[in-house]
Order: C-alpha cells, then sequence, then structure tokens
C-alpha cells in the first residue's frame, strides 16, 4: 500500500485500504492536480532549480516538515532524507491518519525520485528557496513545499 508526498510513495496500511483507492481521483499519478484545489502554492519567483547534488548537501540527513499541496485532503510529513541509506523516513498526517513512512530515494537525471515497494518511481524537480525546497512535477506545478530544520 502506498501514498506519495515527496515525489515520495509512503508505505502505509491504513485498514486494509489502498491508498491509491482512496485518493482515485488523483489517478495513476498521485501527484497530478485534481480539478479544484484549495492547497495550491506557487513556486516562488526565486527559487532555483538545483542539481541533485545541492540537494543532497542541503537536506541530507536533515528533519524535513513536508506540506503536500497537490492532493484532495491535507497531507503533512516529518521526514528524513538519507542518501547513505537511500531512503526517505518518517510520519505523515494525512488526512487526519498518522502513517509511517518508507520509501526508496533514487535520482533520475536532475529529478529526485521516491518509490514504494514495487512501485515505479515518482520524480520531481528541485528548486531552493531559502530554508525550504519544493518538489515540482513536469508541468511546473508545486507538490510539495519542505522546511528543512
Amino acid at each position: 500500500m502506498s501514498f506519495r508526498p515527496m515525489g515520495c510513495s509512503l508505505a502505509a496500511n491504513l485498514g486494509g485500504l489502498n491508498m491509491r483507492e482512496i485518493l482515485s481521483s488523483i489517478g495513476a499519478a498521485a501527484f497530478l492536480l485534481s480539478a479544484v484545489n484549495a492547497y495550491a502554492v506557487d513556486l516562488p519567483a526565486g527559487a532555483k532549480k538545483v542539481t541533485m547534488e545541492e540537494f543532497k548537501a542541503f537536506a541530507d540527513g536533515k528533519h524535513v516538515k513536508v506540506e503536500i499541496v497537490d492532493l484532495e485532503k491535507p497531507v503533512s510529513a516529518d521526514l528524513v532524507w538519507s542518501w547513505k541509506k537511500g531512503t526517505i523516513t518518517g510520519k505523515a498526517d494525512v488526512g487526519g491518519k498518522m502513517i509511517d513512512v518508507k520509501t526508496k530515494l533514487t535520482f533520475k537525471g536532475d529529478k529526485a525520485c521516491s518509490n514504494g515497494k514495487g512501485e515505479k518511481p515518482n520524480c520531481h524537480f528541485i528548486y531552493i528557496d531559502g530554508d525550504k525546497f519544493y518538489e515540482v512535477r513536469d508541468d511546473m506545478k508545486v507538490h510539495a513545499v519542505s522546511t528543512v530544520g
């Protein structure tokens, strides 16, 4: 079972429900924007697209407060990105339900990718502005805003 914040998949067990079923209106690519979204965020004009080496230096091993902004319900998480372990781990609040997160962390060109067991990777461009990084979809819509602590 999985859920994708951060370009990531979040491995979760929500009473036997498949997260894809719960978020079915989002479609096969769980990071696509739904028709009406009260959580949409614009990429700041000053945000800089970074390489994966720059992103690694910025976020590796640090606690990150994540807000997923392109899903139908609010999602927030406290995650740690570990390049050494190749994982993204932590806890997420999905519409009031707490779930454990453990996904595989990879890279594809200039995108950070994550995926749950048996799933295709979901990848996003990374932009940094101050202490925040933005995961940005191919259509240039913001998927998630994360604050490095």
